[in-house]
């Protein structure tokens, strides 16, 4: 590896390293506000600056080589394999895990339900939030498979040869860019309707799962894994 990689990868790892710290105070604010007050003003401030996180992060990302932000160096082996889909998360789990929790919460609070009472959370959608969380699942279904396709014809060499019969490295490289700005477009937009869809409580509560799910496989890749480039405890 060259000393210009070496050092685009140092600084990728410290830029991953912050944004995850960044990630778990964001859900330790959210997890407290949701159920200490559940103040909507409060909640929706804190559901817009973890949605400006992953922007920022987004932002960042796309100064990177996607050669880089493909192979993922700063993520464990158990992280790349499992939850990676063009360099991050599918944006399509934004839904899957909506509508896991609701399911969960609307189990435990049937009965409340059945009495007319309301809860406020993800258990208590409304027929109207739910018909827009499903043109949202339709969109983003719809855009995943055209940037697997896309990624599919640069793996299988469409267009990869230049004019002179050489292999066009800077439009592979290109391509494979814009690729992952495509999907790290879509998960930004995906996560950004769903916020809007949901009330501030509701909005927090997917957030937590989220950063939740964000967490838990990097915790789990960094004790099963090689620790995908994380510093040793006391570095």
């Amino acid at each position: 590896m060259s000393a210009g990689m070496e050092a685009e990868l140092e600084a990728a790892q410290r830029r991953f390293r912050l944004w995850f710290r960044g990630l778990r105070s964001l859900r330790r604010d959210l997890r407290s506000a949701r159920w200490a007050g559940d103040d909507p003003a409060q909640l929706g401030k804190l559901a817009g600056g973890f949605v400006a996180h992953f922007s920022d992060y987004c932002a960042a990302r796309a100064e990177l080589d996607p050669v880089l932000l493909l192979s993922a160096p700063w993520a464990s082996p158990a992280e790349r394999g499992a939850a990676y889909w063009l360099a991050g998360w599918r944006p399509t789990t934004v839904v899957h895990l909506l509508y896991t929790e609701s399911s969960r919460r609307f189990e435990a609070q049937l009965p409340d339900l059945l009495l007319g009472v309301r809860s406020g959370n993800l258990g208590d959608l409304s027929p109207a939030q739910l018909a827009q969380i499903d043109e949202l699942q339709r969109r983003a279904v719809a855009e995943e498979d055209a940037l697997s396709r896309e990624m599919a014809r640069l793996q299988e060499g469409h267009g990869v040869v230049g004019g002179d019969g050489d292999l066009d490295v800077e439009g592979i490289v290109r391509r494979a860019g814009a690729v992952v700005a495509g999907a790290d477009a879509l998960r930004l937009r995906t996560l950004k309707r769903a916020v809007e869809i949901l009330e501030p409580a509701q909005a927090a509560e997917l957030l937590v799962a989220m950063a939740d799910m964000e967490i838990g496989f990097r915790e789990f890749g960094l004790k099963h894994g090689d620790g995908g480039g994380e510093p040793s405890r006391g570095a």
